[in-house]
């Protein structure tokens, strides 16, 4: 109980929120949205961040395997009241469906949208690819 007293204090929000949903961070200031789409954006490009007004798109395309055993996934939202700050984290996620897992490589654009009251002062986006590669983009207002 004091944990949660203690991350609702602090405005630190932790939250999944996978293909195509619509989630709010868990201080109800942040709104986030997931979904997998074409981007036309490149696997080896870093991700795009832009803003308008309160809203902050961030988009890219990652690389993740195998197809038989995993999906791209929006796998953490964190928000930072105090610093008004968003970290978000991209990946391919193991289903956990078990069984044999294919070789095949999947390529998979993504859109996140996020707004809050106020905008953001920064935003992060990471995106974690197969064999350990890592892009990173980040907004400042």
């Amino acid at each position: 109980m004091r944990r949660r007293a203690f991350l609702a204090g602090t405005g630190i929000a932790l939250a999944a929120v996978s293909g195509g949903c619509l989630g709010r961070l868990s201080d109800g200031s942040v709104e986030v949205t997931f979904e997998q789409v074409e981007t036309g954006i490149d696997a080896d490009a870093r991700p795009e961040i832009t803003a308008e007004d309160e809203t902050i798109l961030v988009e890219g395309t990652v690389a993740y395997g195998s197809t038989d055993c995993a999906d791209l996934e929006l796998a953490h939202a964190r928000y930072q009241r105090s610093q008004e700050r968003l970290d978000l984290l991209i990946a391919g996620v193991d289903d956990d469906v078990g069984g044999g897992c294919n070789d095949a490589l999947a390529r998979q654009g993504y859109r996140v949208e996020a707004t809050r009251r106020g905008g953001f002062r920064y935003v992060s986006a990471t995106e974690h690819h197969v064999q350990g590669r890592v892009y990173s983009a980040a907004f400042e207002a």
